[in-house]
Protein backbone atom coordinates (compact mmCIF):
# COMPACT_ATOMS: atom_id res chain seq x y z
CA UNK A 1 0.00 0.00 0.00
CA UNK A 2 1.17 3.38 -0.85
CA UNK A 3 1.13 5.99 1.96
CA UNK A 4 0.86 9.61 0.52
CA UNK A 5 1.97 12.37 3.20
CA UNK A 6 -0.18 14.98 2.64
CA UNK A 7 -0.45 18.94 3.97
CA UNK A 8 -3.00 20.39 6.24
CA UNK A 9 -3.81 22.93 3.46
CA UNK A 10 -3.71 22.01 -0.32
CA UNK A 11 0.21 22.23 -1.41
CA UNK A 12 1.52 23.83 2.01
CA UNK A 13 2.99 22.20 4.57
CA UNK A 14 2.96 23.62 8.74
CA UNK A 15 6.41 25.61 7.79
CA UNK A 16 4.76 27.29 4.69
CA UNK A 17 6.95 25.82 2.71
CA UNK A 18 5.22 23.91 -0.50
CA UNK A 19 5.12 20.70 -0.96
CA UNK A 20 5.70 18.89 -4.04
CA UNK A 21 2.83 16.61 -4.86
CA UNK A 22 4.12 14.72 -8.02
CA UNK A 23 7.78 13.71 -9.67
CA UNK A 24 8.31 14.94 -13.41
CA UNK A 25 7.55 11.43 -14.69
CA UNK A 26 4.28 11.73 -13.04
CA UNK A 27 3.12 14.60 -14.86
CA UNK A 28 0.36 13.34 -17.78
CA UNK A 29 -2.05 15.24 -20.39
CA UNK A 30 -5.05 13.32 -17.73
CA UNK A 31 -3.77 15.75 -15.46
CA UNK A 32 -4.36 19.07 -17.29
CA UNK A 33 -5.91 21.87 -15.47
CA UNK A 34 -4.91 20.51 -12.21
CA UNK A 35 -2.94 22.21 -9.57
CA UNK A 36 0.39 20.45 -8.89
CA UNK A 37 3.28 21.07 -6.84
CA UNK A 38 7.06 20.21 -8.41
CA UNK A 39 10.38 20.47 -6.76
CA UNK A 40 13.88 20.00 -7.94
CA UNK A 41 17.13 22.21 -9.67
CA UNK A 42 17.23 24.54 -12.58
CA UNK A 43 18.25 22.68 -15.42
CA UNK A 44 18.03 25.73 -17.67
CA UNK A 45 16.37 29.08 -18.59
CA UNK A 46 15.51 29.88 -21.80
CA UNK A 47 13.80 33.32 -22.72
CA UNK A 48 12.51 33.44 -26.34
CA UNK A 49 11.12 36.92 -27.18
CA UNK A 50 7.64 36.92 -25.30
CA UNK A 51 7.74 33.89 -23.67
CA UNK A 52 10.04 31.98 -20.92
CA UNK A 53 10.82 28.57 -19.99
CA UNK A 54 11.46 27.43 -16.51
CA UNK A 55 13.66 23.66 -16.73
CA UNK A 56 13.23 22.04 -13.29
CA UNK A 57 15.13 18.95 -13.22
CA UNK A 58 13.87 16.33 -10.27
CA UNK A 59 15.47 12.30 -9.98
CA UNK A 60 13.01 11.04 -12.56
CA UNK A 61 12.99 14.02 -15.26
CA UNK A 62 12.40 17.21 -16.17
CA UNK A 63 9.30 19.33 -16.06
CA UNK A 64 8.49 22.41 -18.69
CA UNK A 65 7.33 25.59 -16.81
CA UNK A 66 5.76 27.97 -19.50
CA UNK A 67 5.78 31.84 -18.47
CA UNK A 68 3.77 34.01 -21.33
CA UNK A 69 5.04 37.18 -20.61
CA UNK A 70 1.88 38.80 -21.05
CA UNK A 71 -0.59 36.45 -18.64
CA UNK A 72 1.98 35.87 -16.14
CA UNK A 73 2.27 38.13 -12.91
CA UNK A 74 5.25 40.67 -12.82
CA UNK A 75 6.57 38.99 -9.72
CA UNK A 76 6.84 35.75 -11.17
CA UNK A 77 8.59 37.44 -13.92
CA UNK A 78 10.58 39.11 -11.30
CA UNK A 79 11.51 35.72 -9.74
CA UNK A 80 12.45 34.55 -12.81
CA UNK A 81 15.74 37.15 -13.09
CA UNK A 82 16.82 36.02 -9.61
CA UNK A 83 17.25 32.17 -10.66
CA UNK A 84 20.09 30.61 -12.10
CA UNK A 85 21.34 27.36 -13.24
CA UNK A 86 21.00 24.54 -9.71
CA UNK A 87 19.18 27.10 -7.33
CA UNK A 88 16.94 24.80 -5.77
CA UNK A 89 13.08 25.76 -6.28
CA UNK A 90 9.70 24.27 -5.72
CA UNK A 91 6.81 25.41 -8.41
CA UNK A 92 3.20 25.40 -8.06
CA UNK A 93 0.79 25.99 -11.32
CA UNK A 94 -1.49 24.45 -13.21
CA UNK A 95 -0.96 21.69 -15.68
CA UNK A 96 -1.37 22.51 -19.52
CA UNK A 97 -1.65 19.43 -22.34
CA UNK A 98 1.24 20.78 -24.80
CA UNK A 99 1.80 18.46 -27.80
CA UNK A 100 5.49 19.81 -28.36
CA UNK A 101 6.60 19.05 -24.76
CA UNK A 102 7.61 16.03 -23.29
CA UNK A 103 5.12 13.54 -21.66
CA UNK A 104 2.58 16.14 -23.75
CA UNK A 105 2.55 18.11 -20.92
CA UNK A 106 3.54 21.88 -19.49
CA UNK A 107 3.27 23.52 -16.31
CA UNK A 108 2.11 27.19 -16.15
CA UNK A 109 3.54 28.67 -12.50
CA UNK A 110 1.27 30.26 -10.18
CA UNK A 111 4.18 30.33 -7.51
CA UNK A 112 8.07 30.36 -7.67
CA UNK A 113 9.61 29.26 -4.69
CA UNK A 114 13.25 30.04 -4.16
CA UNK A 115 14.42 27.56 -1.91
CA UNK A 116 18.38 27.37 -1.82
CA UNK A 117 21.04 29.27 -4.62
CA UNK A 118 23.86 28.26 -6.49
CA UNK A 119 27.22 29.87 -7.26
CA UNK A 120 27.42 31.40 -10.51
CA UNK A 121 30.08 29.00 -11.57
CA UNK A 122 29.92 25.57 -11.25
CA UNK A 123 32.10 23.09 -11.24
CA UNK A 124 30.45 20.81 -13.92
CA UNK A 125 27.64 20.96 -16.27
CA UNK A 126 24.85 18.98 -15.36
CA UNK A 127 23.25 19.25 -18.74
CA UNK A 128 26.02 16.92 -19.82
CA UNK A 129 26.39 19.61 -22.57
CA UNK A 130 30.08 20.25 -21.57
CA UNK A 131 32.29 17.44 -21.29
CA UNK A 132 34.22 17.05 -17.98
CA UNK A 133 37.11 15.06 -17.54
CA UNK A 134 36.50 11.28 -15.10
CA UNK A 135 38.69 12.62 -12.70
CA UNK A 136 36.53 16.63 -12.51
CA UNK A 137 33.26 14.69 -12.51
CA UNK A 138 34.51 12.50 -9.54
CA UNK A 139 36.05 14.90 -7.29
CA UNK A 140 32.88 17.02 -8.05
CA UNK A 141 30.65 13.67 -7.87
CA UNK A 142 27.79 14.91 -5.71
CA UNK A 143 27.33 17.49 -8.82
CA UNK A 144 28.43 14.70 -11.21
CA UNK A 145 25.11 12.44 -9.55
CA UNK A 146 22.77 15.50 -10.48
CA UNK A 147 23.03 14.72 -14.51
CA UNK A 148 20.07 12.74 -15.70
CA UNK A 149 21.67 9.90 -16.71
CA UNK A 150 23.66 9.38 -13.47
CA UNK A 151 19.91 9.12 -12.03
CA UNK A 152 18.74 6.46 -14.54
CA UNK A 153 21.71 4.67 -13.83
CA UNK A 154 20.98 4.57 -10.25
CA UNK A 155 17.29 3.83 -10.27
CA UNK A 156 18.36 1.07 -12.84
CA UNK A 157 20.98 -0.81 -10.07
CA UNK A 158 18.01 0.09 -7.43
CA UNK A 159 15.41 -1.80 -9.56
CA UNK A 160 17.91 -4.60 -10.60
CA UNK A 161 19.17 -5.77 -6.85
CA UNK A 162 15.26 -4.87 -5.21
CA UNK A 163 13.57 -7.71 -8.19
CA UNK A 164 16.73 -10.11 -7.14
CA UNK A 165 15.89 -9.37 -2.95
CA UNK A 166 12.48 -10.05 -3.75
CA UNK A 167 12.89 -13.38 -5.84
CA UNK A 168 15.09 -14.64 -3.30
CA UNK A 169 12.71 -14.29 -0.37
CA UNK A 170 9.55 -15.97 -2.53
CA UNK A 171 12.32 -18.91 -2.43
CA UNK A 172 12.66 -19.13 1.12
CA UNK A 173 15.61 -17.04 1.95
CA UNK A 174 15.92 -14.82 4.30
CA UNK A 175 18.40 -11.75 5.03
CA UNK A 176 21.14 -11.58 7.20
CA UNK A 177 23.90 -9.10 8.01
CA UNK A 178 27.12 -10.41 8.83
CA UNK A 179 30.44 -8.87 10.18
CA UNK A 180 32.53 -6.45 8.57
CA UNK A 181 35.68 -6.50 11.11
CA UNK A 182 36.89 -9.64 10.76
CA UNK A 183 39.84 -11.31 12.94
CA UNK A 184 41.33 -13.44 9.81
CA UNK A 185 40.86 -13.49 5.84
CA UNK A 186 38.15 -15.26 4.41
CA UNK A 187 39.96 -15.95 0.94
CA UNK A 188 43.45 -16.97 3.28
CA UNK A 189 45.42 -13.95 0.96
CA UNK A 190 47.48 -10.95 1.82
CA UNK A 191 45.27 -7.95 0.29
CA UNK A 192 43.28 -7.20 3.24
CA UNK A 193 42.42 -3.80 4.70
CA UNK A 194 43.88 -3.88 8.08
CA UNK A 195 42.12 -1.97 11.17
CA UNK A 196 43.45 -1.24 14.56
CA UNK A 197 39.97 -2.77 16.72
CA UNK A 198 40.94 -1.84 20.47
CA UNK A 199 43.78 -3.42 21.27
CA UNK A 200 43.86 -6.05 18.46
CA UNK A 201 44.70 -6.27 14.76
CA UNK A 202 41.15 -6.93 12.94
CA UNK A 203 40.69 -6.31 9.37
CA UNK A 204 37.65 -5.63 7.28
CA UNK A 205 35.74 -8.16 5.35
CA UNK A 206 36.51 -9.63 2.19
CA UNK A 207 33.50 -11.31 1.91
CA UNK A 208 30.99 -12.57 4.46
CA UNK A 209 31.47 -16.05 3.45
CA UNK A 210 32.56 -17.36 6.57
CA UNK A 211 29.23 -16.45 8.21
CA UNK A 212 26.62 -17.10 5.32
CA UNK A 213 28.02 -20.31 5.85
CA UNK A 214 27.79 -20.52 9.61
CA UNK A 215 24.12 -19.26 9.48
CA UNK A 216 23.40 -22.81 7.35
CA UNK A 217 25.16 -24.75 9.88
CA UNK A 218 22.83 -23.02 12.18
CA UNK A 219 20.07 -24.15 10.77
CA UNK A 220 18.59 -20.77 8.68
CA UNK A 221 18.72 -23.04 5.23
CA UNK A 222 18.57 -20.37 2.39
CA UNK A 223 20.54 -16.54 3.51
CA UNK A 224 20.98 -13.92 1.52
CA UNK A 225 22.93 -10.05 2.28
CA UNK A 226 23.97 -7.22 -0.09
CA UNK A 227 27.07 -5.22 1.62
CA UNK A 228 29.84 -4.20 1.24
CA UNK A 229 33.27 -5.67 0.74
CA UNK A 230 36.77 -4.56 1.11
CA UNK A 231 39.73 -5.57 -1.19
CA UNK A 232 43.15 -4.44 -0.48
CA UNK A 233 44.24 -4.96 -3.95
CA UNK A 234 46.61 -2.53 -5.78
CA UNK A 235 44.96 -2.66 -9.14
CA UNK A 236 43.77 0.58 -10.72
CA UNK A 237 42.37 -0.27 -13.61
CA UNK A 238 38.04 0.12 -15.29
CA UNK A 239 36.73 -3.32 -13.43
CA UNK A 240 37.94 -3.04 -10.21
CA UNK A 241 37.40 -0.99 -6.63
CA UNK A 242 38.54 -1.42 -3.76
CA UNK A 243 34.91 -1.62 -1.84
CA UNK A 244 32.18 -2.61 -3.52
CA UNK A 245 29.08 -3.98 -3.36
CA UNK A 246 28.49 -7.63 -2.95
CA UNK A 247 24.93 -9.59 -3.39
CA UNK A 248 25.68 -12.79 -1.87
CA UNK A 249 23.25 -16.01 -1.42
CA UNK A 250 23.76 -19.61 0.60
CA UNK A 251 22.00 -22.45 -0.20
CA UNK A 252 21.63 -25.53 2.38
CA UNK A 253 20.49 -29.34 0.99
CA UNK A 254 21.65 -29.56 -1.99
CA UNK A 255 22.77 -32.07 -4.50
CA UNK A 256 25.74 -29.88 -6.00
CA UNK A 257 26.21 -26.84 -7.18
CA UNK A 258 24.37 -26.98 -10.11
CA UNK A 259 21.18 -25.88 -7.66
CA UNK A 260 23.02 -22.66 -7.11
CA UNK A 261 23.62 -22.21 -10.91
CA UNK A 262 19.69 -22.76 -11.81
CA UNK A 263 18.79 -20.56 -9.21
CA UNK A 264 20.63 -17.59 -9.81
CA UNK A 265 19.23 -18.56 -13.85
CA UNK A 266 16.11 -17.93 -13.02
CA UNK A 267 16.81 -15.15 -10.63
CA UNK A 268 18.54 -13.22 -13.78
CA UNK A 269 15.80 -13.60 -16.12
CA UNK A 270 12.76 -12.37 -13.65
CA UNK A 271 15.19 -9.59 -12.75
CA UNK A 272 15.81 -8.67 -16.42
CA UNK A 273 12.30 -9.04 -17.86
CA UNK A 274 10.75 -6.58 -14.76
CA UNK A 275 13.81 -4.36 -15.49
CA UNK A 276 13.09 -3.91 -18.83
CA UNK A 277 9.30 -3.32 -18.14
CA UNK A 278 9.75 -0.98 -15.34
CA UNK A 279 12.92 1.20 -16.48
CA UNK A 280 12.05 0.94 -20.65
CA UNK A 281 12.05 4.57 -20.62
CA UNK A 282 15.33 4.83 -18.55
CA UNK A 283 17.46 2.23 -20.79
CA UNK A 284 15.81 4.18 -23.60
CA UNK A 285 17.42 7.55 -22.78
CA UNK A 286 20.55 5.35 -21.93
CA UNK A 287 20.48 4.16 -25.23
CA UNK A 288 21.27 0.75 -23.30
CA UNK A 289 19.43 -2.71 -24.60
CA UNK A 290 19.39 -6.17 -22.14
CA UNK A 291 18.12 -8.97 -22.55
CA UNK A 292 17.40 -12.11 -20.54
CA UNK A 293 19.74 -15.05 -20.96
CA UNK A 294 18.08 -18.34 -22.65
CA UNK A 295 17.68 -21.04 -20.37
CA UNK A 296 20.09 -23.51 -19.44
CA UNK A 297 22.92 -21.01 -19.39
CA UNK A 298 25.47 -22.78 -21.48
CA UNK A 299 28.24 -24.46 -19.41
CA UNK A 300 31.85 -24.68 -20.38
CA UNK A 301 34.56 -26.65 -18.19
CA UNK A 302 37.74 -24.56 -17.57
CA UNK A 303 40.01 -26.82 -19.15
CA UNK A 304 37.65 -27.24 -22.29
CA UNK A 305 37.46 -23.18 -21.90
CA UNK A 306 41.50 -23.20 -22.63
CA UNK A 307 41.21 -25.44 -25.67
CA UNK A 308 38.71 -22.96 -27.22
CA UNK A 309 41.20 -19.85 -26.49
CA UNK A 310 44.53 -21.69 -27.60
CA UNK A 311 42.03 -22.20 -30.66
CA UNK A 312 42.23 -18.25 -30.62
CA UNK A 313 45.85 -18.33 -30.96
CA UNK A 314 45.45 -16.85 -27.00
CA UNK A 315 47.91 -19.73 -24.86
CA UNK A 316 47.56 -20.14 -21.25
CA UNK A 317 49.19 -22.93 -18.81
CA UNK A 318 47.24 -25.74 -18.28
CA UNK A 319 45.18 -25.20 -14.78
CA UNK A 320 45.82 -21.79 -15.34
CA UNK A 321 42.67 -19.36 -14.54
CA UNK A 322 40.97 -17.52 -17.28
CA UNK A 323 41.86 -13.68 -17.44
CA UNK A 324 40.05 -10.89 -18.20
CA UNK A 325 41.10 -11.28 -21.97
CA UNK A 326 40.37 -14.68 -21.88
CA UNK A 327 36.90 -13.86 -20.54
CA UNK A 328 36.66 -11.55 -23.92
CA UNK A 329 37.71 -13.75 -26.12
CA UNK A 330 35.35 -16.53 -25.07
CA UNK A 331 32.48 -14.33 -24.72
CA UNK A 332 32.87 -13.02 -28.71
CA UNK A 333 33.19 -16.79 -29.87
CA UNK A 334 29.99 -17.57 -27.44
CA UNK A 335 27.81 -14.32 -29.12
CA UNK A 336 28.90 -15.42 -32.48
CA UNK A 337 28.18 -18.92 -31.94
CA UNK A 338 24.88 -18.54 -29.76
CA UNK A 339 23.58 -15.31 -29.82
CA UNK A 340 23.89 -15.31 -25.87
CA UNK A 341 25.56 -12.91 -23.86
CA UNK A 342 25.99 -14.97 -20.99
CA UNK A 343 28.18 -18.22 -20.49
CA UNK A 344 29.25 -20.65 -17.17
CA UNK A 345 32.89 -21.37 -16.76
CA UNK A 346 32.46 -24.64 -14.51
CA UNK A 347 35.30 -26.89 -12.72
CA UNK A 348 37.88 -24.54 -11.68
CA UNK A 349 40.89 -25.96 -10.88
CA UNK A 350 41.80 -26.77 -7.21
CA UNK A 351 44.50 -24.87 -7.43
CA UNK A 352 42.88 -21.39 -8.08
CA UNK A 353 40.13 -21.97 -5.88
CA UNK A 354 39.70 -21.01 -2.31
CA UNK A 355 40.48 -23.88 0.42
CA UNK A 356 36.34 -24.01 0.87
CA UNK A 357 35.46 -25.03 -2.18
CA UNK A 358 34.38 -28.98 -2.82
CA UNK A 359 36.41 -30.79 -4.94
CA UNK A 360 35.12 -32.98 -7.52
CA UNK A 361 35.32 -36.53 -6.46
CA UNK A 362 36.20 -38.18 -9.60
CA UNK A 363 38.72 -35.90 -10.10
CA UNK A 364 40.11 -33.77 -7.05
CA UNK A 365 42.27 -31.85 -9.02
CA UNK A 366 39.05 -29.76 -9.93
CA UNK A 367 36.42 -28.07 -8.43
CA UNK A 368 32.72 -27.66 -8.32
CA UNK A 369 33.03 -23.70 -8.47
CA UNK A 370 31.66 -21.60 -11.15
CA UNK A 371 32.04 -18.43 -12.20
CA UNK A 372 28.93 -16.82 -14.71
CA UNK A 373 30.36 -14.08 -17.81
CA UNK A 374 28.36 -11.82 -18.90
CA UNK A 375 29.31 -9.74 -22.13
CA UNK A 376 32.64 -10.75 -21.52
CA UNK A 377 33.21 -10.19 -17.72
CA UNK A 378 33.16 -12.16 -14.65
CA UNK A 379 29.85 -11.11 -12.46
CA UNK A 380 29.39 -14.16 -9.98
CA UNK A 381 31.65 -16.50 -8.31
CA UNK A 382 29.85 -19.11 -6.85
CA UNK A 383 29.94 -23.13 -5.85
CA UNK A 384 29.41 -26.03 -3.68
CA UNK A 385 30.82 -25.97 -0.20
CA UNK A 386 33.05 -28.25 1.57
CA UNK A 387 30.50 -29.13 4.71
CA UNK A 388 32.26 -31.78 6.47
CA UNK A 389 34.83 -30.93 9.15
CA UNK A 390 37.82 -33.49 8.12
CA UNK A 391 37.98 -31.92 4.46
CA UNK A 392 37.88 -28.26 5.63
CA UNK A 393 40.76 -28.92 7.92
CA UNK A 394 42.66 -31.40 5.27
CA UNK A 395 42.13 -28.06 2.47
CA UNK A 396 42.93 -25.38 5.01
CA UNK A 397 46.29 -27.52 5.55
CA UNK A 398 47.03 -27.71 1.90
CA UNK A 399 46.55 -24.36 1.28
CA UNK A 400 49.38 -23.44 4.15
CA UNK A 401 46.45 -22.00 6.49
CA UNK A 402 46.72 -22.76 9.93
CA UNK A 403 43.09 -24.36 11.32
CA UNK A 404 43.51 -22.98 15.02
CA UNK A 405 43.12 -19.53 12.74
CA UNK A 406 40.50 -21.15 11.76
CA UNK A 407 38.64 -22.61 14.65
CA UNK A 408 35.88 -20.03 14.98
CA UNK A 409 34.69 -21.15 11.44
CA UNK A 410 35.79 -25.07 11.14
CA UNK A 411 34.60 -26.15 15.08
CA UNK A 412 30.81 -26.18 14.06
CA UNK A 413 31.61 -28.50 11.19
CA UNK A 414 31.72 -30.76 13.81
CA UNK A 415 28.52 -30.81 14.83
CA UNK A 416 26.44 -31.72 11.33
CA UNK A 417 26.86 -29.27 8.32
CA UNK A 418 24.04 -29.52 5.79
CA UNK A 419 25.40 -30.01 2.19
CA UNK A 420 25.61 -26.30 0.47
CA UNK A 421 26.65 -24.18 -1.97
CA UNK A 422 26.06 -20.07 -2.84
CA UNK A 423 27.74 -17.63 -4.60
CA UNK A 424 28.38 -13.52 -4.93
CA UNK A 425 27.36 -11.23 -7.92
CA UNK A 426 29.29 -7.86 -7.99
CA UNK A 427 26.07 -5.41 -7.96
CA UNK A 428 28.63 -2.78 -9.84
CA UNK A 429 29.89 -4.80 -12.42
CA UNK A 430 26.64 -6.23 -13.42
CA UNK A 431 25.03 -2.78 -13.55
CA UNK A 432 28.37 -1.99 -16.04
CA UNK A 433 27.56 -4.72 -18.10
CA UNK A 434 23.34 -4.11 -17.93
CA UNK A 435 24.23 -0.32 -19.44
CA UNK A 436 27.30 -0.97 -21.42
CA UNK A 437 29.66 1.40 -19.32
CA UNK A 438 33.44 1.09 -19.67
CA UNK A 439 34.02 2.07 -16.08
CA UNK A 440 33.10 0.53 -13.36
CA UNK A 441 33.17 3.80 -11.04
CA UNK A 442 30.26 4.78 -13.20
CA UNK A 443 28.31 2.43 -11.39
CA UNK A 444 29.24 3.26 -7.75
CA UNK A 445 28.22 6.47 -5.84
CA UNK A 446 31.45 7.55 -4.32
CA UNK A 447 34.23 5.47 -5.72
CA UNK A 448 36.45 4.12 -3.69
CA UNK A 449 39.59 2.11 -5.57
CA UNK A 450 43.64 2.91 -5.78
CA UNK A 451 43.44 6.43 -5.12
CA UNK A 452 40.83 7.88 -4.23
CA UNK A 453 39.09 8.37 -0.56
CA UNK A 454 37.05 11.33 -1.07
CA UNK A 455 34.15 12.18 -1.56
Amino acid sequence: MKITLKPKSPNKSSNGMLQRTHYSNELNPELAGENITVAGWVQRIRRLGKISFLLVRDREGIVQCTLPHAKTAPELLEMLDKLDNEYAVVVKGKVKAEKQAKRGIELIPEQILLVNSAPATLPLDTSGKVEADIGTRFDNRVMDLRRIEAQQLFKIQHFTVSRMRHFLEEHGFREIHTPKIVATATEGGADLFEVQYFERKAFLAQSPQFYKQLSLVAGFDRVYEVAPVYRAEKHNTPRHLNEYTSFDYEMAWIQDEEEVMRLEEHMLVDAFKAVNKTCAEELKELNAEIKAPRIPIKRIEVREALDMLRDEGFELPPDSDIPAEGEEKLYHRMKKETGEEFFFLTRYPTAIRPFYTMPLESDPTLTRGFDLIYRGMEVTTGSQRIHTYDLLVEKLKETGLNPKTFAFYVEPFKFGAPPHGGLAIGVERLTMQMLGYSNIREAVLFPRDRTRLVP
